[in-house]
């Protein structure tokens, strides 16, 4: 049997599909001693992780015996395989499903509204001394003649902010 509960690579799964995962891996893995299930994902390994990570704290409060073990399985794969390649927001998000789970975390039902985000100082970035020629000096780059024209993007950083919703995206800052 395939299942496919693909969501967009770069955002966080609905916690609805989630469950609807990890139900569908339990029920794989006690329907016979010999089920395997196998989780492909195209591109990072990041959402696999994020799956394995969540089914873990799924089987640890609904698993049986028999998932204990097979639980135990995954979370050697994932610390051989996978412990490099979350994000810390990935792990957060895999530990508040754990939370919620066992009842140590709620979910508020009402709206939450986003008012501002506060962005502590940035540095200053400009390109390491020496990396356009001589001293730094961007119209004098190694390798090119005089006077050639030199395509570079401007000097320094320039953060943005992208807002989802349901995953919709309902706001971009300025760039």
């Amino acid at each position: 049997q395939v299942l496919d509960f693909g969501w967009p690579e770069l955002l966080a799964p609905p916690l609805e599909l989630l469950c609807s995962v990890c139900k569908a891996l339990e029920g794989c893995l006690s329907g016979h001693p010999r089920n395997v299930a196998v989780l492909l994902c195209k591109g990072s390994k990041a959402p696999v992780g994020v799956v394995v990570g969540a089914f873990l704290h799924y089987s640890d409060v609904w698993g049986s015996p028999e998932q204990a073990l097979n639980a135990l399985s995954m979370r050697r794969f994932c610390e051989e395989k996978l412990g490099g390649v979350l994000q810390p927001s990935q792990r957060r998000y895999t530990e508040d499903f754990g939370a919620l789970l066992s009842g140590r975390l709620r979910l508020n039902s009402s709206p939450q509204f986003l008012h501002h985000v506060l962005l502590p100082p940035l540095p200053a970035y400009e390109p390491p001394d020496g990396q356009f020629g001589v001293g730094g000096d961007p119209s004098n780059p190694p390798g090119l003649p005089n006077n050639t024209p030199v395509s570079r993007p401007p000097p320094g950083c320039r953060p943005f902010l992208k807002i989802y919703q349901s995953l919709q995206l309902v706001y971009t800052s300025g760039v």
